[in-house]
């Protein structure tokens, strides 16, 4: 990710920002290089990394994250919560990109942005970590960088989340929104039914604001063929894979279609 000219980028992010698609893929426990490498064999462009259900050794956490960017991957991880110890570290250890689970208040967001962006936007300490390849020869090119490298991703899944993403995208640092209809679903009263027309038309209601915003965003629902990608594509749509699937789910999946032939 270094070079004698830029200190930092990131190319997901890069791509989302020229209205180009961006390729999810969603990892749970599986930290192991293999997983890097064929995630980055297959075509995906984005490692998202759970931390709200998971617990991670630190050591792991951070080789896994290298990995990613080494393979020309965006680590992104999905928060929990806005606390700078957690936020600032894992950008420290070489993140490029935040996914605050439950966003639902302005607040958030600009919390968010205060510990994920150097001054004098925000205010996040320097360290010349894995997130500077453990080198930060101008310190001023590098923090400016930085700040236009790392992605800022809402993921609503609440009924309060619904009602003030107006307002969480207003702010000018939020790069990207993706959904919980999980979670959802439940926070409106409507358990399990992740497709019900009430929990779609919430999710509808999201992006026909992201788009207006020129604000990245996931679909309601993912395409089930290449017609379905390509019409959502046209749409404006820019976020796509397994990003509500675990790997657990998708190794099952991929093992119980290779038992077909003999079931």
């Amino acid at each position: 990710m270094t070079t004698d000219h830029q200190t930092i980028t990131n190319p997901a992010k890069q791509a989302l920002k020229n209205d180009q698609p961006v390729l999810v893929f969603n990892v749970f426990e599986s930290l192991r290089p293999f997983v890097v490498k064929v995630v980055a064999q297959t075509g995906y462009d984005m490692l998202m990394i759970e931390t709200e259900h998971v617990l991670h050794d630190e050591y792991i956490l951070t080789d896994f994250i290298i990995s990613a960017r080494d393979n020309g991957l965006c680590p992104l991880i999905t928060v929990p919560t806005t606390d700078r110890l957690l936020v600032s570290r894992l950008l420290d250890a070489g993140a490029l990109g935040i996914n605050l689970c439950h966003s639902e208040t302005s607040e958030q967001v600009e919390e968010l942005v205060r510990w994920m962006k150097y001054p004098p936007v925000g205010e996040r300490a320097l360290a010349p970590g894995p997130n500077a390849d453990y080198r930060v020869a101008d310190a001023a090119r590098y923090c400016e960088q930085a700040n236009e490298a790392t992605l800022l991703m809402l993921k609503i899944e609440s009924r309060k989340g619904i009602e003030n993403a107006e307002l969480m995208m207003a702010n000018e640092w939020v790069d990207a929104v993706v959904f919980g209809p999980g979670d959802l679903a439940a926070s409106m009263g409507l358990h399990g039914q992740w497709r019900h027309p009430e929990v779609i038309a919430a999710m509808e209601s999201v992006i026909e604001i992201a788009l207006n915003r020129g604000i990245a965003v996931e679909p309601s629902e993912f395409p089930v063929d290449r017609a379905g990608y390509l019409k959502q594509r046209e749409r404006g749509i820019q976020i796509f894979g397994p990003t509500r699937q675990t790997e657990y789910e998708l190794l099952r999946a991929a093992a119980a279609r290779a038992l077909e032939p003999y079931r």
